[in-house]
């Protein structure tokens, strides 16, 4: 059975994603730090709409030859959600998961939403995310998560992937 809010939901995620393209566009101006010269390089940003979702593309070059970072985020009821997320520059560049997160945050704010989530696949990931202010629903894996980062030689037996937000 229907509710009303239930039918406006359709025409909220609507306008939602109408808002998120100019966010996307606009973003805050990224860097990444180049490891091999030692050097501060500007992101490019291109973003292009998938149904409801968009996908971002981080590029070190204006000619966008040089993919360093993709995105796909959609809007939820109350959180722009991390589809996919993907470093392809980390051997070579510094800051770029940092910036596409900032790219995120600030698609957020400009959709009115009040969250970001994920679903984290990896620990190692769920460890960065961590440190840029996700947390786990269940508070158990976010003390193991506190104690493998300021314990590098620890074990843990959690397993530290899953669903996470700030």
């Amino acid at each position: 059975m229907w509710t009303s809010s239930a039918m406006r939901w359709p025409a909220l995620l609507a306008q939602m994603v109408l808002l998120l393209r100019p966010a996307l566009a606009a973003g805050p101006a990224s860097s990444a730090f180049d490891k091999r010269t030692g050097v501060s390089v500007r992101l490019h940003r291109v973003s292009s709409n998938i149904g409801n979702a968009q996908s971002v593309s981080l590029f070190t070059d204006a000619n966008e030859r040089n993919k360093v970072g993709a995105m796909t985020v959609a809007p939820g009821r109350n959180s722009l959600r991390i589809l996919s997320i993907e470093n392809l520059g980390r051997s070579r560049y510094k800051g770029v998961g940092t910036a596409m997160i900032e790219v995120a945050d600030h698609t957020r704010q400009s959709a009115g939403l009040s969250k970001l989530s994920l679903l984290s696949q990896d620990e190692g990931a769920s460890a960065f995310f961590y440190k840029k202010g996700f947390r786990f629903a269940d508070e158990g894996k976010n003390a193991e998560m506190r104690t493998v980062i300021s314990n590098p030689r620890y074990v843990s037996d959690e397993i530290l992937m899953g669903e996470m937000e700030r």
